[in-house]
């Protein structure tokens, strides 16, 4: 035998231990990109599962809310021994909300929960109704420079006001501010406070504030004394401390004594006398405020495995069934 014939044998052995190897390889790469394939769509799954019941969680929470608002006709002042059976403090929303007050209560359903805030949406300003000297007073307060002011005003009330013809510091449709953003104005009441950033002379900073700088003083930010909800009458029970005293200048009432009078007769908050019952006893004009919504926000959070949800609406709440006038929802970031 010759030395030829003696390891060809092995060398074929040696390409078929390759192809083996090679076959190894690539069905391991196959098994393992399979695997990642499954892993990545569970994990799609589980996530869009989450959010799912997130989201329902925060549909419940606005269901909530509703019964909350269908029983605010039947709310009554609880008695001691009745406040160990409102264990969830249902009844004890209804009663805020019937006396024109915000409540927030936070429900565990399963492996999730829901947090639902009812508050006044007249606990602003409207920006449709204000004056044109109220205006002025809001933009002083927030430190608006006063040259930005006439043209502000104008351009907001060209906004609303149904003619073509714009005043004198205004604009309308054939401004090039509105031919160059792409839109007309809309010659109709704001639908949003953001809508004001449409407007020209309006921005950002006007509606959100911005630090001081070299060339200009802080502005404070006025979006949170605003509303587009109600008669234009604020909710003395809800109104932030900032919107009460943008009208110190016409007032004769102490703020001191509104935030005391919320707090009832023992002095505490959140307790079961809460909230002011008569104008007169904190010398509010009966013409510009009022103790009870017929706009009532809602704010719900579902909550599943730190996947959130929210939901925001506006009811109102004239009659005996609640109505939704608005809604917005999507995924917390």
């Amino acid at each position: 035998m010759t030395l030829l014939q003696k390891t060809r044998p092995r060398s074929k052995e040696g390409a078929a231990l390759l192809v083996a190897l090679a076959v190894l390889i690539i069905l391991s790469l196959i098994v393992g990109s399979f695997a990642f394939e499954v892993q990545l769509e569970a994990m799609l799954v589980s996530h869009k599962r989450k959010r799912f019941h997130a989201e329902m969680m925060a549909r419940s929470g606005i269901e909530y809310a509703q019964a909350i608002l269908d029983m605010r006709g039947q709310a009554k002042q609880l008695e001691i021994e009745e406040m160990a059976e409102d264990k969830d403090g249902f009844m004890k929303a209804a009663l805020y909300i019937k006396r024109g007050l915000s409540t927030t209560s936070t429900i565990e359903l399963g492996e999730g929960e829901f947090s639902v805030t009812l508050e006044s949406a007249e606990a602003g300003r409207n920006i449709n109704l204000l004056t044109r000297e109220e205006w002025l007073s809001i933009l002083e307060m927030a430190n608006v420079p006063s040259t930005d002011w006439d043209t502000m005003i104008d351009c907001l009330e060209d906004w609303i006001d149904k003619g073509d013809l714009h005043k004198l510091n205004g604009a309308e449709s054939n401004d090039p501010f509105y031919q160059n953003a792409g839109y007309p104005v809309k010659n109709g009441p704001l639908d949003s406070v953001d809508e004001l950033l449409l407007i020209k002379g309006w921005g950002p900073d006007i509606l959100y504030g911005k630090e001081a700088d070299e060339e200009s003083d802080a502005i404070f930010g006025i979006a949170d004394l605003l509303t587009v909800w109600g008669d234009g009458k604020v909710n003395l029970n809800t109104a932030g401390t900032d919107v009460l005293l943008s009208f110190a200048e016409y007032e004769d009432w102490e703020l001191e004594g509104v935030m005391e009078a919320r707090m009832g007769s023992d002095g505490e908050g959140n307790t079961l006398d809460d909230g002011i019952k008569n104008l007169g006893s904190v010398g509010a004009n009966a013409s510009k405020f009022k103790l009870q919504s017929n706009f009532v926000k809602v704010t719900s959070i579902g909550d599943v495995f730190e996947k959130k949800y929210q939901i925001d609406c506006i009811f109102l709440v004239e009659g005996s069934k609640p109505t939704i006038v608005y809604w917005e929802e999507g995924q917390v970031k």
